[in-house]
Protein backbone atom coordinates (compact mmCIF):
# COMPACT_ATOMS: atom_id res chain seq x y z
CA UNK A 1 0.00 0.00 0.00
CA UNK A 2 1.44 3.38 -1.04
CA UNK A 3 0.66 7.05 -0.59
CA UNK A 4 -0.60 9.65 -3.05
CA UNK A 5 2.91 11.09 -3.10
CA UNK A 6 4.24 7.75 -4.38
CA UNK A 7 1.56 7.74 -7.09
CA UNK A 8 2.71 11.22 -8.22
CA UNK A 9 6.36 10.15 -8.27
CA UNK A 10 5.58 6.93 -10.16
CA UNK A 11 3.68 8.81 -12.86
CA UNK A 12 6.34 11.51 -13.10
CA UNK A 13 9.13 8.96 -13.45
CA UNK A 14 7.19 7.07 -16.14
CA UNK A 15 6.36 10.17 -18.21
CA UNK A 16 7.63 9.85 -21.77
CA UNK A 17 9.03 6.38 -21.25
CA UNK A 18 7.84 3.16 -22.96
CA UNK A 19 4.21 2.25 -22.26
CA UNK A 20 5.25 -0.79 -20.20
CA UNK A 21 6.44 1.61 -17.47
CA UNK A 22 2.79 1.86 -16.41
CA UNK A 23 3.38 -1.54 -14.78
CA UNK A 24 4.94 0.39 -11.91
CA UNK A 25 1.44 1.41 -10.86
CA UNK A 26 0.57 -2.16 -9.78
CA UNK A 27 -0.20 -1.22 -6.18
CA UNK A 28 -2.77 0.19 -3.77
CA UNK A 29 -2.58 3.97 -3.39
CA UNK A 30 -4.24 5.74 -0.46
CA UNK A 31 -5.49 9.20 -1.42
CA UNK A 32 -7.15 11.76 0.84
CA UNK A 33 -10.74 10.51 0.33
CA UNK A 34 -10.39 7.05 -1.17
CA UNK A 35 -8.06 4.26 -2.14
CA UNK A 36 -7.12 3.40 -5.74
CA UNK A 37 -6.27 -0.23 -6.54
CA UNK A 38 -4.65 -1.34 -9.79
CA UNK A 39 -5.55 -5.00 -10.35
CA UNK A 40 -4.32 -5.62 -13.90
CA UNK A 41 -2.46 -3.03 -15.96
CA UNK A 42 -2.72 -3.15 -19.73
CA UNK A 43 0.35 -4.21 -21.74
CA UNK A 44 -0.14 -1.68 -24.52
CA UNK A 45 -2.38 1.19 -25.52
CA UNK A 46 -4.89 -1.18 -27.13
CA UNK A 47 -5.68 -2.91 -23.82
CA UNK A 48 -7.69 -1.98 -20.72
CA UNK A 49 -6.56 -1.59 -17.12
CA UNK A 50 -8.70 -3.13 -14.36
CA UNK A 51 -9.03 -0.81 -11.38
CA UNK A 52 -10.97 -0.34 -8.18
CA UNK A 53 -11.79 2.65 -6.01
CA UNK A 54 -12.64 2.15 -2.33
CA UNK A 55 -14.37 4.93 -0.43
CA UNK A 56 -14.60 4.42 3.36
CA UNK A 57 -18.15 4.67 4.69
CA UNK A 58 -17.15 7.71 6.73
CA UNK A 59 -16.31 9.54 3.50
CA UNK A 60 -19.07 8.00 1.34
CA UNK A 61 -21.70 9.04 3.88
CA UNK A 62 -24.53 6.70 2.88
CA UNK A 63 -26.78 6.17 5.92
CA UNK A 64 -26.44 2.66 7.36
CA UNK A 65 -30.15 1.94 6.85
CA UNK A 66 -29.54 2.07 3.08
CA UNK A 67 -27.46 -1.12 3.14
CA UNK A 68 -28.20 -2.85 6.46
CA UNK A 69 -30.19 -5.65 4.78
CA UNK A 70 -29.20 -7.72 1.74
CA UNK A 71 -32.10 -6.33 -0.31
CA UNK A 72 -31.19 -2.72 0.41
CA UNK A 73 -27.53 -3.42 -0.26
CA UNK A 74 -28.35 -4.93 -3.68
CA UNK A 75 -30.59 -2.00 -4.62
CA UNK A 76 -28.04 0.59 -3.46
CA UNK A 77 -25.24 -1.10 -5.41
CA UNK A 78 -27.46 -1.09 -8.49
CA UNK A 79 -28.16 2.64 -8.10
CA UNK A 80 -24.49 3.55 -7.56
CA UNK A 81 -23.54 1.53 -10.66
CA UNK A 82 -26.02 3.57 -12.70
CA UNK A 83 -24.70 6.86 -11.37
CA UNK A 84 -21.06 5.78 -11.86
CA UNK A 85 -21.84 4.91 -15.48
CA UNK A 86 -23.49 8.31 -16.06
CA UNK A 87 -20.58 10.18 -14.47
CA UNK A 88 -18.03 8.19 -16.50
CA UNK A 89 -19.85 9.05 -19.71
CA UNK A 90 -19.93 12.71 -18.73
CA UNK A 91 -16.28 13.06 -17.72
CA UNK A 92 -14.38 10.34 -19.57
CA UNK A 93 -16.31 8.89 -22.46
CA UNK A 94 -13.64 10.11 -24.94
CA UNK A 95 -9.84 10.13 -24.97
CA UNK A 96 -7.90 12.87 -23.26
CA UNK A 97 -7.00 15.45 -25.95
CA UNK A 98 -3.71 14.80 -27.82
CA UNK A 99 -3.52 11.25 -26.46
CA UNK A 100 -4.99 7.84 -27.08
CA UNK A 101 -6.73 6.64 -23.94
CA UNK A 102 -8.31 8.25 -20.92
CA UNK A 103 -11.71 6.54 -21.07
CA UNK A 104 -13.32 5.02 -17.96
CA UNK A 105 -15.77 2.16 -18.44
CA UNK A 106 -18.38 0.35 -16.39
CA UNK A 107 -21.02 -1.95 -17.98
CA UNK A 108 -24.29 -0.22 -18.81
CA UNK A 109 -27.12 -1.35 -16.50
CA UNK A 110 -30.47 -2.12 -18.12
CA UNK A 111 -33.92 -1.42 -16.68
CA UNK A 112 -33.65 -4.27 -14.17
CA UNK A 113 -32.51 -3.87 -10.58
CA UNK A 114 -29.92 -6.62 -10.24
CA UNK A 115 -27.15 -7.62 -7.92
CA UNK A 116 -24.17 -6.13 -9.78
CA UNK A 117 -20.56 -6.82 -8.87
CA UNK A 118 -19.26 -3.62 -10.50
CA UNK A 119 -20.17 -2.10 -7.12
CA UNK A 120 -19.48 -3.83 -3.80
CA UNK A 121 -20.45 -2.67 -0.31
CA UNK A 122 -18.74 -4.12 2.76
CA UNK A 123 -18.94 -3.11 6.40
CA UNK A 124 -15.94 -0.82 5.81
CA UNK A 125 -16.26 0.76 2.36
CA UNK A 126 -18.05 1.23 -0.95
CA UNK A 127 -16.04 -0.13 -3.88
CA UNK A 128 -16.37 0.52 -7.62
CA UNK A 129 -14.77 -1.85 -10.12
CA UNK A 130 -14.11 -0.55 -13.62
CA UNK A 131 -11.62 -0.35 -16.48
CA UNK A 132 -9.59 2.60 -17.69
CA UNK A 133 -7.60 3.08 -20.87
CA UNK A 134 -4.31 4.56 -19.70
CA UNK A 135 -3.34 7.52 -21.92
CA UNK A 136 -0.51 7.11 -24.39
CA UNK A 137 1.55 9.50 -26.50
CA UNK A 138 2.42 7.21 -29.34
CA UNK A 139 3.84 4.15 -27.59
CA UNK A 140 4.94 6.09 -24.57
CA UNK A 141 3.46 7.00 -21.20
CA UNK A 142 1.57 10.27 -21.48
CA UNK A 143 1.94 13.13 -19.02
CA UNK A 144 -1.87 13.26 -19.09
CA UNK A 145 -2.06 10.12 -16.94
CA UNK A 146 -2.18 12.49 -13.97
CA UNK A 147 -5.29 14.09 -15.46
CA UNK A 148 -7.00 10.71 -15.74
CA UNK A 149 -6.07 9.26 -12.39
CA UNK A 150 -6.34 12.37 -10.24
CA UNK A 151 -8.96 14.51 -11.97
CA UNK A 152 -11.29 12.50 -14.21
CA UNK A 153 -11.70 9.61 -11.78
CA UNK A 154 -12.05 12.02 -8.85
CA UNK A 155 -15.01 13.73 -10.58
CA UNK A 156 -16.64 10.36 -11.29
CA UNK A 157 -16.20 9.24 -7.69
CA UNK A 158 -17.51 12.50 -6.26
CA UNK A 159 -20.67 12.30 -8.39
CA UNK A 160 -21.48 8.66 -7.74
CA UNK A 161 -19.90 7.31 -4.55
CA UNK A 162 -20.73 10.10 -2.09
CA UNK A 163 -24.21 10.32 -0.62
CA UNK A 164 -24.00 14.12 -0.83
CA UNK A 165 -24.25 13.82 -4.64
CA UNK A 166 -27.73 12.25 -4.45
CA UNK A 167 -31.18 13.46 -3.63
CA UNK A 168 -32.11 11.49 -0.54
CA UNK A 169 -35.65 10.90 -1.82
CA UNK A 170 -34.32 9.33 -5.04
CA UNK A 171 -32.14 6.87 -3.17
CA UNK A 172 -34.92 5.78 -0.84
CA UNK A 173 -37.37 5.53 -3.74
CA UNK A 174 -35.00 3.16 -5.58
CA UNK A 175 -34.49 1.02 -2.48
CA UNK A 176 -38.14 0.96 -1.44
CA UNK A 177 -39.38 0.14 -4.95
CA UNK A 178 -37.08 -2.89 -4.94
CA UNK A 179 -38.13 -3.97 -1.45
CA UNK A 180 -41.83 -3.63 -2.31
CA UNK A 181 -41.36 -5.67 -5.50
CA UNK A 182 -39.45 -8.38 -3.66
CA UNK A 183 -42.15 -8.48 -0.97
CA UNK A 184 -44.79 -9.13 -3.64
CA UNK A 185 -42.60 -11.78 -5.27
CA UNK A 186 -42.12 -13.60 -1.97
CA UNK A 187 -45.89 -13.72 -1.45
CA UNK A 188 -47.03 -14.83 -4.91
CA UNK A 189 -47.26 -18.46 -3.83
CA UNK A 190 -49.36 -17.72 -0.73
CA UNK A 191 -51.84 -15.87 -2.96
CA UNK A 192 -52.08 -18.83 -5.33
CA UNK A 193 -50.69 -16.88 -8.27
CA UNK A 194 -47.62 -17.04 -10.51
CA UNK A 195 -47.57 -13.41 -11.64
CA UNK A 196 -48.99 -10.03 -10.59
CA UNK A 197 -49.62 -6.95 -12.73
CA UNK A 198 -50.33 -3.74 -10.83
CA UNK A 199 -52.98 -1.38 -12.09
CA UNK A 200 -51.40 1.72 -13.57
CA UNK A 201 -48.43 -0.20 -15.00
CA UNK A 202 -47.34 1.02 -18.44
CA UNK A 203 -46.51 -2.10 -20.44
CA UNK A 204 -45.82 -1.11 -24.09
CA UNK A 205 -42.13 -0.32 -24.63
CA UNK A 206 -40.09 2.04 -26.75
CA UNK A 207 -38.11 0.37 -29.52
CA UNK A 208 -34.94 0.48 -27.40
CA UNK A 209 -36.82 -1.07 -24.42
CA UNK A 210 -35.29 1.55 -22.10
CA UNK A 211 -38.55 3.32 -21.23
CA UNK A 212 -42.32 2.93 -21.55
CA UNK A 213 -43.96 4.00 -24.80
CA UNK A 214 -45.06 7.62 -24.69
CA UNK A 215 -48.84 8.10 -24.36
CA UNK A 216 -49.42 4.36 -23.79
CA UNK A 217 -52.58 3.45 -21.90
CA UNK A 218 -51.95 2.37 -18.29
CA UNK A 219 -52.94 -1.19 -17.48
CA UNK A 220 -56.30 -1.79 -15.79
CA UNK A 221 -58.32 -4.83 -14.74
CA UNK A 222 -61.97 -5.53 -13.95
CA UNK A 223 -63.29 -5.41 -10.37
CA UNK A 224 -63.68 -9.19 -10.13
CA UNK A 225 -59.97 -9.70 -10.87
CA UNK A 226 -58.50 -7.19 -8.45
CA UNK A 227 -56.36 -8.27 -5.54
CA UNK A 228 -54.34 -6.19 -3.09
CA UNK A 229 -50.82 -6.53 -1.75
CA UNK A 230 -49.82 -4.78 1.43
CA UNK A 231 -46.22 -3.61 0.94
CA UNK A 232 -43.54 -2.37 3.35
CA UNK A 233 -43.59 1.18 1.94
CA UNK A 234 -46.47 3.31 0.70
CA UNK A 235 -50.07 2.49 -0.04
CA UNK A 236 -51.27 -1.06 -0.79
CA UNK A 237 -50.76 -2.06 -4.42
CA UNK A 238 -53.82 -3.18 -6.40
CA UNK A 239 -53.71 -5.30 -9.52
CA UNK A 240 -54.47 -8.69 -11.04
CA UNK A 241 -52.86 -12.03 -10.33
CA UNK A 242 -52.33 -14.78 -12.90
CA UNK A 243 -53.56 -17.88 -11.06
CA UNK A 244 -51.70 -21.15 -10.85
CA UNK A 245 -52.85 -23.72 -13.40
CA UNK A 246 -53.66 -23.25 -17.09
CA UNK A 247 -54.57 -19.67 -18.06
CA UNK A 248 -55.33 -18.33 -21.54
CA UNK A 249 -55.30 -14.64 -22.45
CA UNK A 250 -57.26 -13.75 -25.56
CA UNK A 251 -58.52 -10.61 -27.25
CA UNK A 252 -58.68 -8.77 -30.57
CA UNK A 253 -55.63 -7.94 -32.68
CA UNK A 254 -53.42 -5.11 -31.33
CA UNK A 255 -55.16 -5.16 -27.98
CA UNK A 256 -51.92 -5.48 -26.00
CA UNK A 257 -51.72 -9.26 -25.52
CA UNK A 258 -48.08 -9.62 -26.50
CA UNK A 259 -47.05 -6.48 -24.59
CA UNK A 260 -48.67 -8.00 -21.51
CA UNK A 261 -46.89 -11.32 -22.04
CA UNK A 262 -43.52 -9.59 -22.57
CA UNK A 263 -44.01 -7.58 -19.37
CA UNK A 264 -44.93 -10.69 -17.40
CA UNK A 265 -41.77 -12.44 -18.57
CA UNK A 266 -39.60 -9.40 -17.84
CA UNK A 267 -41.12 -9.49 -14.35
CA UNK A 268 -38.78 -12.31 -13.34
CA UNK A 269 -36.59 -9.35 -12.29
CA UNK A 270 -37.52 -6.08 -10.59
CA UNK A 271 -37.44 -2.75 -12.44
CA UNK A 272 -36.24 0.75 -11.68
CA UNK A 273 -38.65 3.55 -10.71
CA UNK A 274 -40.13 5.13 -13.83
CA UNK A 275 -39.83 1.98 -15.93
CA UNK A 276 -43.60 1.41 -15.96
CA UNK A 277 -43.26 -2.22 -14.89
CA UNK A 278 -42.10 -1.65 -11.31
CA UNK A 279 -44.86 -3.86 -9.94
CA UNK A 280 -45.18 -6.44 -12.68
CA UNK A 281 -43.88 -9.34 -10.64
CA UNK A 282 -43.44 -12.89 -11.89
CA UNK A 283 -42.33 -16.21 -10.45
CA UNK A 284 -38.52 -16.09 -10.85
CA UNK A 285 -38.41 -19.45 -12.63
CA UNK A 286 -40.70 -18.49 -15.54
CA UNK A 287 -39.70 -19.67 -19.04
CA UNK A 288 -40.83 -18.10 -22.32
CA UNK A 289 -41.09 -20.67 -25.13
CA UNK A 290 -40.78 -19.83 -28.83
CA UNK A 291 -40.17 -21.78 -32.00
CA UNK A 292 -36.44 -22.34 -32.67
CA UNK A 293 -36.10 -24.51 -35.78
CA UNK A 294 -32.69 -26.10 -36.39
CA UNK A 295 -31.58 -25.94 -32.76
CA UNK A 296 -29.90 -29.14 -31.47
CA UNK A 297 -31.20 -31.61 -28.89
CA UNK A 298 -29.37 -34.07 -26.69
CA UNK A 299 -31.16 -36.75 -24.65
CA UNK A 300 -34.18 -34.57 -23.77
CA UNK A 301 -37.30 -36.34 -22.50
CA UNK A 302 -40.29 -35.13 -24.56
CA UNK A 303 -42.28 -38.36 -24.26
CA UNK A 304 -45.08 -36.57 -22.42
CA UNK A 305 -45.78 -34.59 -25.60
CA UNK A 306 -45.02 -37.12 -28.32
CA UNK A 307 -44.62 -40.88 -28.00
CA UNK A 308 -43.60 -41.72 -31.52
CA UNK A 309 -42.23 -39.61 -34.36
CA UNK A 310 -39.91 -40.34 -37.29
CA UNK A 311 -37.84 -37.33 -36.21
CA UNK A 312 -36.39 -39.12 -33.17
CA UNK A 313 -35.46 -42.71 -32.47
CA UNK A 314 -36.50 -42.31 -28.84
CA UNK A 315 -38.65 -39.45 -27.53
CA UNK A 316 -37.68 -40.38 -23.97
CA UNK A 317 -34.18 -39.18 -24.93
CA UNK A 318 -34.62 -37.04 -28.04
CA UNK A 319 -31.33 -36.44 -29.79
CA UNK A 320 -30.62 -34.67 -33.08
CA UNK A 321 -28.28 -32.04 -34.53
CA UNK A 322 -31.13 -29.98 -36.01
CA UNK A 323 -34.78 -30.29 -35.00
CA UNK A 324 -38.04 -29.15 -36.57
CA UNK A 325 -39.87 -26.04 -35.41
CA UNK A 326 -42.61 -27.82 -33.38
CA UNK A 327 -40.16 -30.16 -31.69
CA UNK A 328 -37.94 -27.23 -30.69
CA UNK A 329 -40.75 -25.89 -28.49
CA UNK A 330 -41.36 -29.22 -26.80
CA UNK A 331 -37.63 -29.55 -26.11
CA UNK A 332 -37.50 -26.08 -24.58
CA UNK A 333 -40.43 -26.80 -22.28
CA UNK A 334 -38.88 -30.03 -20.99
CA UNK A 335 -35.50 -28.37 -20.51
CA UNK A 336 -37.08 -25.51 -18.54
CA UNK A 337 -39.04 -27.88 -16.28
CA UNK A 338 -35.90 -29.97 -15.79
CA UNK A 339 -34.24 -26.80 -14.44
CA UNK A 340 -37.08 -26.18 -12.00
CA UNK A 341 -39.44 -23.92 -13.92
CA UNK A 342 -42.97 -23.90 -12.55
CA UNK A 343 -44.33 -21.35 -15.03
CA UNK A 344 -44.32 -21.73 -18.83
CA UNK A 345 -45.32 -18.83 -21.12
CA UNK A 346 -46.37 -19.37 -24.75
CA UNK A 347 -47.57 -16.79 -27.31
CA UNK A 348 -49.32 -18.17 -30.40
CA UNK A 349 -47.57 -15.51 -32.51
CA UNK A 350 -44.22 -17.26 -31.94
CA UNK A 351 -45.46 -20.83 -31.76
CA UNK A 352 -46.61 -23.67 -33.99
CA UNK A 353 -50.38 -24.34 -34.06
CA UNK A 354 -49.84 -28.08 -33.61
CA UNK A 355 -48.00 -27.42 -30.34
CA UNK A 356 -50.89 -25.36 -28.97
CA UNK A 357 -53.89 -27.42 -30.03
CA UNK A 358 -55.08 -30.23 -32.27
CA UNK A 359 -56.06 -29.28 -35.79
CA UNK A 360 -59.53 -29.81 -37.20
CA UNK A 361 -60.15 -33.54 -37.84
CA UNK A 362 -56.66 -34.35 -36.54
CA UNK A 363 -57.45 -36.94 -33.89
CA UNK A 364 -54.52 -39.04 -35.02
CA UNK A 365 -51.99 -36.22 -34.54
CA UNK A 366 -48.85 -37.64 -32.90
CA UNK A 367 -48.27 -34.55 -30.70
CA UNK A 368 -50.34 -34.12 -27.55
CA UNK A 369 -50.76 -30.33 -27.60
CA UNK A 370 -50.38 -27.95 -24.67
CA UNK A 371 -54.09 -27.18 -24.64
CA UNK A 372 -54.79 -30.83 -23.83
CA UNK A 373 -51.99 -31.07 -21.28
CA UNK A 374 -52.37 -27.64 -19.65
CA UNK A 375 -54.70 -28.68 -16.82
CA UNK A 376 -52.58 -31.74 -15.97
CA UNK A 377 -49.41 -29.62 -16.07
CA UNK A 378 -50.98 -27.32 -13.51
CA UNK A 379 -51.84 -30.24 -11.26
CA UNK A 380 -48.22 -31.41 -11.46
CA UNK A 381 -47.02 -27.97 -10.33
CA UNK A 382 -46.16 -26.43 -13.72
CA UNK A 383 -48.46 -23.52 -14.55
CA UNK A 384 -49.08 -22.57 -18.18
CA UNK A 385 -49.94 -19.11 -19.52
CA UNK A 386 -50.87 -18.99 -23.17
CA UNK A 387 -51.95 -16.24 -25.57
CA UNK A 388 -54.41 -17.67 -28.07
CA UNK A 389 -57.56 -16.80 -29.94
CA UNK A 390 -58.39 -20.43 -30.68
CA UNK A 391 -61.71 -21.57 -29.21
CA UNK A 392 -60.55 -25.09 -28.41
CA UNK A 393 -57.59 -23.71 -26.45
CA UNK A 394 -59.73 -21.24 -24.50
CA UNK A 395 -62.27 -23.92 -23.59
CA UNK A 396 -59.53 -26.21 -22.28
CA UNK A 397 -58.12 -23.56 -19.90
CA UNK A 398 -58.73 -23.37 -16.16
CA UNK A 399 -58.99 -19.57 -16.45
CA UNK A 400 -59.81 -17.44 -19.49
CA UNK A 401 -58.94 -13.72 -19.55
CA UNK A 402 -59.79 -11.18 -22.23
CA UNK A 403 -57.75 -8.03 -22.87
CA UNK A 404 -58.82 -5.00 -24.83
CA UNK A 405 -57.39 -1.46 -24.74
CA UNK A 406 -55.14 -2.36 -21.80
CA UNK A 407 -58.12 -3.59 -19.72
CA UNK A 408 -58.05 -7.22 -18.54
CA UNK A 409 -61.39 -8.96 -17.95
CA UNK A 410 -62.32 -12.43 -16.77
CA UNK A 411 -64.72 -14.37 -18.95
CA UNK A 412 -66.68 -17.58 -18.44
CA UNK A 413 -66.75 -20.19 -21.21
CA UNK A 414 -68.04 -23.73 -21.40
CA UNK A 415 -65.08 -25.92 -20.55
CA UNK A 416 -63.59 -28.77 -22.53
CA UNK A 417 -62.13 -31.64 -20.53
CA UNK A 418 -59.23 -33.78 -21.72
CA UNK A 419 -57.76 -37.02 -20.42
CA UNK A 420 -54.15 -36.21 -21.37
CA UNK A 421 -51.75 -36.61 -18.47
CA UNK A 422 -48.51 -34.70 -18.08
CA UNK A 423 -45.41 -36.44 -16.72
CA UNK A 424 -42.36 -34.47 -15.66
CA UNK A 425 -39.16 -35.06 -17.68
CA UNK A 426 -36.23 -37.04 -16.30
CA UNK A 427 -33.03 -35.24 -15.32
CA UNK A 428 -29.99 -35.16 -17.57
CA UNK A 429 -26.32 -35.16 -16.62
CA UNK A 430 -24.08 -33.00 -18.83
CA UNK A 431 -20.67 -34.09 -20.11
CA UNK A 432 -18.33 -31.41 -21.46
CA UNK A 433 -15.76 -33.63 -23.19
CA UNK A 434 -17.47 -33.18 -26.55
CA UNK A 435 -17.33 -29.37 -26.46
CA UNK A 436 -14.34 -27.76 -28.15
CA UNK A 437 -13.55 -24.63 -26.13
CA UNK A 438 -10.41 -23.62 -28.03
CA UNK A 439 -10.21 -20.87 -30.60
CA UNK A 440 -6.96 -19.63 -32.08
CA UNK A 441 -4.43 -19.20 -29.29
CA UNK A 442 -7.05 -19.32 -26.55
CA UNK A 443 -7.49 -22.64 -24.73
CA UNK A 444 -10.88 -21.58 -23.36
CA UNK A 445 -12.84 -19.12 -25.49
CA UNK A 446 -16.23 -18.27 -23.97
CA UNK A 447 -17.26 -14.70 -24.77
CA UNK A 448 -20.45 -12.65 -24.59
CA UNK A 449 -21.02 -11.41 -28.15
CA UNK A 450 -24.44 -9.79 -27.74
CA UNK A 451 -27.03 -9.77 -24.96
CA UNK A 452 -28.38 -13.21 -25.94
CA UNK A 453 -25.46 -14.55 -27.99
CA UNK A 454 -22.39 -16.28 -26.56
CA UNK A 455 -19.39 -17.64 -28.45
CA UNK A 456 -18.11 -20.97 -27.12
CA UNK A 457 -15.02 -22.13 -28.95
CA UNK A 458 -15.83 -21.29 -32.55
CA UNK A 459 -19.61 -21.68 -32.21
CA UNK A 460 -21.95 -18.78 -31.58
CA UNK A 461 -24.94 -19.87 -29.50
CA UNK A 462 -28.05 -17.70 -29.64
CA UNK A 463 -30.72 -18.00 -26.96
CA UNK A 464 -33.66 -15.86 -28.16
CA UNK A 465 -35.77 -15.78 -25.00
CA UNK A 466 -33.35 -16.25 -22.13
CA UNK A 467 -33.96 -13.80 -19.29
CA UNK A 468 -30.79 -11.89 -20.11
CA UNK A 469 -31.46 -8.17 -20.30
CA UNK A 470 -28.03 -6.52 -20.19
CA UNK A 471 -24.53 -7.47 -21.27
CA UNK A 472 -23.32 -7.95 -17.67
CA UNK A 473 -25.68 -10.90 -17.32
CA UNK A 474 -24.45 -12.40 -20.59
CA UNK A 475 -20.83 -11.97 -19.48
CA UNK A 476 -21.69 -13.79 -16.26
CA UNK A 477 -23.20 -16.68 -18.21
CA UNK A 478 -20.09 -16.86 -20.40
CA UNK A 479 -17.74 -16.94 -17.41
CA UNK A 480 -19.94 -19.50 -15.64
CA UNK A 481 -19.72 -21.79 -18.69
CA UNK A 482 -15.92 -21.56 -18.50
CA UNK A 483 -16.12 -22.49 -14.81
CA UNK A 484 -18.38 -25.46 -15.66
CA UNK A 485 -15.89 -26.95 -18.12
CA UNK A 486 -14.34 -29.29 -15.54
CA UNK A 487 -17.54 -29.78 -13.54
CA UNK A 488 -19.52 -31.44 -16.33
CA UNK A 489 -18.32 -35.04 -15.95
CA UNK A 490 -21.69 -36.81 -15.95
CA UNK A 491 -21.88 -37.12 -12.16
CA UNK A 492 -24.09 -34.07 -11.56
CA UNK A 493 -27.44 -33.09 -13.05
CA UNK A 494 -27.73 -30.04 -15.26
CA UNK A 495 -29.49 -28.17 -12.46
CA UNK A 496 -26.80 -29.11 -9.92
CA UNK A 497 -23.82 -28.19 -12.08
CA UNK A 498 -25.31 -24.84 -13.15
CA UNK A 499 -26.02 -23.96 -9.52
CA UNK A 500 -22.47 -24.90 -8.49
CA UNK A 501 -20.93 -22.79 -11.25
CA UNK A 502 -22.95 -19.72 -10.31
CA UNK A 503 -22.07 -20.19 -6.62
CA UNK A 504 -18.36 -20.51 -7.45
CA UNK A 505 -18.46 -17.36 -9.55
CA UNK A 506 -20.33 -15.46 -6.85
CA UNK A 507 -17.84 -16.52 -4.19
CA UNK A 508 -15.02 -15.14 -6.32
CA UNK A 509 -16.91 -11.92 -7.11
CA UNK A 510 -17.69 -11.33 -3.43
CA UNK A 511 -14.02 -11.57 -2.51
CA UNK A 512 -12.43 -8.36 -1.22
CA UNK A 513 -9.08 -9.38 -2.72
CA UNK A 514 -10.19 -9.78 -6.34
CA UNK A 515 -11.90 -7.29 -8.63
CA UNK A 516 -13.06 -9.99 -11.02
CA UNK A 517 -16.77 -9.23 -10.77
CA UNK A 518 -16.62 -5.97 -12.69
CA UNK A 519 -18.60 -7.35 -15.65
CA UNK A 520 -20.94 -9.62 -13.69
CA UNK A 521 -24.58 -9.36 -12.68
CA UNK A 522 -27.26 -11.67 -11.30
CA UNK A 523 -28.36 -14.57 -13.54
CA UNK A 524 -30.60 -17.65 -13.33
CA UNK A 525 -29.29 -21.20 -13.56
CA UNK A 526 -31.95 -22.01 -16.15
CA UNK A 527 -30.61 -19.36 -18.54
CA UNK A 528 -27.11 -20.77 -18.16
CA UNK A 529 -28.49 -24.22 -19.02
CA UNK A 530 -30.40 -22.78 -21.98
CA UNK A 531 -27.12 -21.74 -23.59
CA UNK A 532 -25.53 -25.16 -23.10
CA UNK A 533 -28.64 -26.92 -24.40
CA UNK A 534 -28.27 -25.06 -27.70
CA UNK A 535 -24.60 -25.81 -28.21
CA UNK A 536 -24.22 -28.33 -31.07
CA UNK A 537 -21.47 -30.27 -29.23
CA UNK A 538 -23.36 -30.57 -25.94
CA UNK A 539 -23.53 -34.11 -24.56
CA UNK A 540 -25.87 -35.33 -21.82
CA UNK A 541 -26.82 -38.66 -20.33
CA UNK A 542 -29.86 -39.95 -18.51
CA UNK A 543 -29.74 -42.29 -15.52
CA UNK A 544 -32.91 -44.30 -15.86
Amino acid sequence: MASEEILHKTLKNADGKPFQKYKGLQNNFVLENYEIIFDDIQNDRAGHTAMRVRVPHKKAGFPADMYDTKKREIALRDLIARRFREAARTHSRSPIPKTSGGEVFIPRPGQEILERWSIVITQYYVEARFTVDLPADGNKVSAMAMNLLLERIDKIVSESMYFSAYKQSKVYNHLQTYENAEHIRENLDSKGIVAFIAEGSVLPRRDDDLAPLIDAEPFRCSDNLRMTFEVPYGEPIVGVGIPKGFTVITGPSRSGKSALMDAIYAGVYDHIPGDGREYVITSPDAAFIVSEPKRPADSVDISMFVRDTPEFEDTFAAKKDSVSSPMSELLSISEAVEMGSKFILVDEEYSNPCVLRKGFLSDDESITPLADLGHSMGESGVSLLMISGDESVIRAADTALVIGKSILLKTEVEGRKTDAEYVRPVDRYPVSKGIVYEKGHRDVNVVAQEIRTIEIGEFKVHVPVAALFDISQTSTVADAIAVMKDMMDGSKSMKEVCGLAISALKESDDSADIGSGMHHAQIRAMDLAAVLNRHPQMLAIQKR
